[in-house]
């Protein structure tokens, strides 16, 4: 069967002056390598503006449906002159392994003559690839390499938007220097560096920060506080669970209810399903209830043991390995409050909404004190 090439059709498309038709841009998925070659000798004839916005949204289309391929369009887009099309480029490309992307972003990283926006995109780009490594899926000699590249960006590049993203992506990093790096970032007077500093945590996967993602959890900087959730739900922290229900108030912050349902549905535990399926009622909110669907999948696999039972581990090794459950036995004679679902519609005001959840009264229905019940 011949395949028909999209390009003829998206060139004329990409140099008519009117508006770009948007039921277009898929044709801009998994171009075969000639096509993305054509792309390239016609792409410095595109408009510049053109440019930024075909990236921009190619990129929001990859965020919304996983099926899409942009990655042509991503490489093309490395060699524009353009900082924000160079930056959309890398974000087209994030999800991709291929690890010969890395001597790229490490140029482009060490480049002090780039924009600080395109140097802090190829150290974000760069933290897959210590995960990779971390997992033994990369050679060590180059995990060395990317790891001693972010280390030194972080001692010595001028912008501290990239030494935070330097640090972000050593937040997977096993180095013994990292631990130290995040200490400072956590106590520093910059909310930006607490957030980044939250953010290296969650991909840490390492309950020694416990302490620091309680104390952030409720923290007044919005995007701090957000970072602190994902924490939570990165290192699987059972301590987090009560806060992070109360959460999932109806009347909470959307932005800050939607990360504790992707953060609960990691770290599992009784009377989270419970909760995800009773806000899976009264929301009408399309992306949420998405967002709940995949999170009941990934709490079912959770729950259960998931991977750890396809490999033959039982009993209680397999429910502390799914669950994070410290064997420390201060944490294992802790109660944890759980919410009263019968008593949501009873104290919800007549817009359907939770009262006051400042008010500590509330907090005394939503988790029923009278009804509390060990989680493990």
């Amino acid at each position: 069967m011949q395949i028909i090439s999209p390009i003829p059709q998206l060139t004329e498309a990409l140099l008519d002056p009117s508006p770009f038709p948007a039921k277009l841009l898929y044709l801009f998925s998994d171009l075969l390598p000639e096509d993305q070659r054509d792309l390239a000798e016609l792409w410095p004839s595109i408009p510049l503006e053109r440019r930024r916005n075909l990236v921009i949204d190619l990129v929001e289309l990859n965020d919304s449906d996983f099926l899409y391929d942009f990655e042509a369009v991503g490489r093309v887009a490395l060699d524009d002159e353009d900082v924000d099309v160079v930056c959309g480029g890398i974000d087209l490309l994030f999800t991709t392994e291929d690890k010969q992307l890395i001597p790229l972003y490490l140029r482009l990283l060490q480049d002090q003559g780039r924009n600080e926006l395109i140097r802090a995109a190829a150290a974000n780009a760069l933290g897959p690839y210590v995960y990779f490594g971390e997992m033994e899926e990369l050679r060590k000699e180059k995990l060395h390499e990317i790891e001693e590249a972010l280390l030194n960006t972080y001692a010595q590049d001028p912008s501290e938007h990239v030494r935070r993203r330097a640090l972000e992506s050593l937040g997977y990093s096993s180095r013994e220097e990292v631990p130290a790096m995040i200490r400072r970032a956590v106590d520093h007077t910059d909310p930006k560096w607490v957030e980044s500093a939250m953010f290296a945590i969650g991909r840490s996967a390492d309950d020694v920060w416990e302490e620091h993602i309680m104390e952030h959890l409720d923290d007044p900087d919005h995007d701090v506080r957000l970072q602190a959730i994902h924490a939570a739900g990165g290192v699987g922290l059972n301590t987090a669970r009560k806060p992070l229900l109360k959460l999932l108030s109806p009347k909470a912050d959307v932005e800050l209810r939607k990360e504790a349902i992707w953060a609960l549905s990691q770290i599992g535990g009784d009377g989270v399903l419970e909760a995800f399926t009773r806000l899976q009622a009264l929301s009408d909110d399309d992306e949420e209830l998405s967002l709940l669907e995949e999170a009941i999948a990934t709490l079912n696999f959770t729950n259960e043991g998931g991977l750890y039972q396809m490999l033959d581990i039982e009993g209680d090794d397999a429910d502390e390995i799914a669950h994070r459950v410290s064997r420390d036995p201060e944490d294992e004679d802790e109660d944890v409050d759980r919410p009263d679902y019968d008593e949501w519609e009873k104290y919800m005001d007549e817009d359907g909404e939770f009262a006051d959840e400042d008010d500590e009264d509330e907090d005394e229905v939503y988790f029923d004190e009278e009804e509390d019940k060990e989680l493990f």
